[in-house]
C-alpha cells in the first residue's frame, strides 16, 4: 500500500528560534554557541551568507563575518520549541515521530487516501509554524522515510518538495551519493562508495548486493535499499505522548550583579513565564525550584514541596521568594536564575471552582491572550520593570521530558 510520509526538517533551528524570541535578532546574522561563546552551534542564514558555518570557532566567524552576534545557547529552550512543533504536527496526524530535536517525520497516508494533497498539509503545517512559533521549515514528501529526508534537503531555507515513487530512478541516476548522508550513509561510507566508482544513488541502488555486503557486511542490504530509495520502516509515535516532567526558563543577566532587588525582578518575569506555559499546557505543579549560576560559574539551587499543586503567578513567585531567601546574603555576583516547578498533573477544575481562585485563573488567562497577541510582557507585573531596565536576555524556555530523542 502506498504511504505518504512528511518530513518537517526545521532551518538553522536553534538561530532561528533566538530570532524569533528577540525582534532585535531578526535579520541579522547571528550564530548560537555553546558557553563561552566558543565553537559554533548553529549559524543563522543571513550569517552563513558570509560562510560562517557549524563547528568554526568565534575568531573563524569574526574573520568571516564581522557583525556577527554571538549568543549563548540553552538546549532547555530549543527543546521547548521543538515540542511544540510536535503538537502542531499532530494537529494534522496522530503517527507523529519526532526524529531528532528539529526533525519531525508524519504518515499522512490515511488523510491522503481521501484524496487530499499532501503538499496542501504540507503548506497548512509550514503556515501553522510560522504563524504560531515565527520560525520557518522545509518540508520533504516522500513514499518513505528515506525519500522524505532526502526531499527536505533539496530546497532551504523555506522549502517544501515532493517526491512520488516513479520520479524516484531518474531523481537517483543523477542524485550524487554524498547527498545520502544524513539518511543512513555517512561520509566515510560515502567517500568509500566513490573509492568503489558508485558516485550516485542510482548507482548504488544498481550495485549487486554481494558486493556492497562485501565491503559494508550487513549494512549492505540497508545501503543497497537507500540506493533504490526503499524504506519500509514506519513512522514511530510510540514517544509521541512523553509526560512532560517539569516547566521552567532561566535568565542570563547582561552583566552580574548582587543587587537582590534586581534579581528579585528577573524572577518575578520569569515566573510569569513559568505560569504561561503551565497554563498553555493545562498543567499544575507541586515542587518549585530555583538556582542560582554565580559569576565563577559555580550554581546554587533549592526547591520546596507543596501540600497542594499550584498554577498561578503569585502563588509559584510567593513559594520562589521563600526559597531564594535561603541564599542571601550573596556572597559572590549573580550570573544567572532560573525557576522550574515539576510534580506535574493535569489541571483540576474542580479546585478552580471558588470564587476568587476562579477569578484569578479568568484575568490570567486574558493576560496571556494579550502577551502571545502582541508580544511578550506587554501586560506585566510592575515589579519586572526594573529588570526589564537592568537589560534582558533572551529567556530559556524548559520542558523536561521522559523521551524526547535529542541528535543534534
Amino acid at each position: 500500500m502506498t504511504r505518504t510520509i512528511l518530513l518537517i526538517d526545521m532551518n538553522a533551528f536553534f538561530a532561528s528560534v533566538e530570532q524569533a524570541m528577540n525582534p532585535a535578532l531578526r535579520g541579522k546574522p547571528i550564530i548560537v554557541c555553546g558557553r563561552g561563546r566558543t565553537v559554533v552551534t548553529t549559524a543563522s542564514y543571513e550569517a552563513r551568507v558570509f560562510g560562517v558555518k557549524t563547528g568554526m570557532n568565534l575568531y573563524q566567524a569574526k574573520q568571516a563575518c564581522p557583525q556577527v552576534i554571538a549568543v549563548e545557547g540553552d538546549m532547555s529552550r530549543y527543546i521547548d520549541a521543538s515540542h511544540n512543533i510536535q503538537r502542531i504536527a499532530r494537529e494534522f496526524t496522530d503517527q507523529v515521530e519526532m526524529f531528532s530535536i528539529d526533525e519531525c517525520f508524519l504518515d499522512v497516508s490515511k488523510t491522503c487516501r481521501n484524496e487530499v494533497d499532501p503538499q496542501n498539509i504540507a503548506r497548512a503545517i509550514k503556515h501553522t509554524i510560522r504563524e504560531k512559533l515565527g520560525v520557518t521549515c522545509s518540508i520533504g514528501i516522500g513514499p518513505n522515510k528515506v525519500v522524505a529526508k532526502i526531499a527536505s534537503k533539496m530546497q532551504k531555507p523555506d522549502g517544501l518538495i515532493e517526491i512520488r515513487e516513479k520520479d524516484i530512478p531518474v531523481l537517483f541516476a543523477l542524485m550524487a551519493v554524498q547527498k545520502l548522508q544524513g539518511v543512513g550513509v555517512g561520509r566515510h561510507i560515502s567517500e568509500k562508495l566513490m573509492s568503489m566508482g558508485i558516485t550516485t544513488a542510482g548507482q548504488l541502488g544498481n550495485t549487486p548486493l554481494e558486493k556492497l555486503m562485501h565491503h559494508f557486511g550487513i549494512m549492505g542490504y540497508r545501503l543497497k535499499r537507500i540506493g533504490e530509495g526503499k524504506d519500509d520502516s514506519p513512522v514511530d509515535s510510540s514517544g509521541g505522548n512523553e509526560l512532560i516532567k517539569s516547566v521552567g526558563h532561566s535568565h542570563t543577566f547582561p552583566r552580574d550583579t548582587r543587587d537582590i532587588s534586581i534579581i528579585r525582578s528577573y524572577m518575578m518575569m520569569l515566573t510569569e513565564k513559568v505560569g504561561l506555559r503551565l497554563r498553555e499546557y493545562g498543567l499544575m505543579g507541586k515542587t518549585v525550584y530555583c538556582t542560582i549560576r554565580f559569576g565563577d560559574f559555580t550554581s546554587w539551587g533549592a526547591q520546596q514541596g507543596l501540600k497542594e499543586h499550584i498554577r498561578q503567578n503569585r502563588e509559584i513567585f510567593f513559594v520562589a521568594e521563600q526559597i531564594l531567601a535561603r541564599a542571601f546574603p550573596l556572597s559572590k555576583a549573580v550570573r544567572l536564575v532560573g525557576l522550574s516547578i515539576s510534580d506535574l498533573k493535569p489541571r483540576d477544575t474542580q479546585q478552580f471552582l471558588l470564587k476568587e481562585m476562579e477569578k484569578d485563573t479568568t484575568l490570567a488567562e486574558a493576560v496571556d491572550d494579550i502577551n502571545k497577541k502582541y508580544g511578550v510582557f506587554t501586560i506585566k507585573a510592575s515589579s519586572v520593570i526594573l529588570s526589564e531596565k537592568f537589560g534582558i536576555r533572551p529567556s530559556c524556555g524548559m520542558v523536561s521530558k521522559q523521551a524526547l530523542k535529542i541528535k543534534v
